[in-house]
């Protein structure tokens, strides 16, 4: 992930590093409609309609209805009685489900990443990366930028572990938990103790041992005052 301050410290890609392919207006919506909720902009429950998004960014009706029907099927978007869409309520229930099924997928990556005689050295070094973004800018008051760089974390885990079923269903709960993380960096009272927390999970992967990976996680998802509750 490039740096946040506009730096890269790992240097130039290789020549024959992928190509990355510019986005389609439809994701360029889908990503600004993810950002808006995560900011807030667009509340639960809020309705959405095509023609509204579409003026908005000044985009055909035709990629903001193939944006809002995405968003449906993952469950961002939901129907309602009236016309057009409505944001979901990221209730304490629908959380919860979330961390469930975060938990499960997670154990799995850590595993992979874990087994013995495994070379770790450019997963260690992209996480570092990682966190090094997330301490630069854990005074900046943005929420979203520290929230990017929390999925990109833990993005970067699954992309490593090996098993592509568990990294696509992974991918599939991102938007979810971008929209969850930057809330939660909105509203934490200790943001060095949150950028720590990742550090913790980078010690762990070096020299924790695989049965304690669902402790590790569980701490790691759990809010601040849960944490600090099980270390007493």
């Amino acid at each position: 992930m490039a740096s946040t301050t506009g730096r890269d410290t790992r240097g130039p890609a290789p020549a024959l590093s992928p190509i990355r392919r510019a986005k389609t207006t439809a994701e360029e919506v889908e990503e600004r409609l993810i950002m808006a909720i995560a900011r807030g902009d667009k509340l639960a429950g809020e309705r959405i309609t095509e023609a509204d998004l579409a003026q908005s960014l000044n985009v055909s009706r035709v990629p903001a209805r193939e944006a809002m029907q995405k968003l449906e099927v993952r469950g961002i978007l939901v129907g309602g009685e009236q016309r057009g869409l409505r944001v979901a309520d990221y209730s304490p229930q629908r959380i919860a489900e979330l961390l469930e099924l975060r938990l499960a997928v997670e154990t799995i990556i850590l595993q992979h990443i874990m087994r013995e005689g495994r070379d770790n050295t450019s997963l260690l070094a992209d996480l570092e990366h990682c966190v090094a973004g997330m301490a630069a800018l854990s005074n900046s008051g943005d929420p979203v930028a520290l929230g990017s760089i929390d999925l990109e974390f833990h993005r970067t885990l699954a992309r490593h572990s090996g098993n592509e079923l568990a990294a696509q269903i992974w991918e599939g709960l991102a938007q979810h938990m971008l929209i969850v993380f930057c809330r939660d960096w909105g509203e934490a009272f200790d943001r060095k103790g949150e950028v720590k927390l990742h550090e913790d999970l980078i010690v762990f992967l070096k020299s924790g041992k695989a049965e304690d990976i669902g402790a590790m996680l569980v701490r790691h998802f759990s809010p601040p005052a849960t944490r600090d509750d099980a270390q007493d």
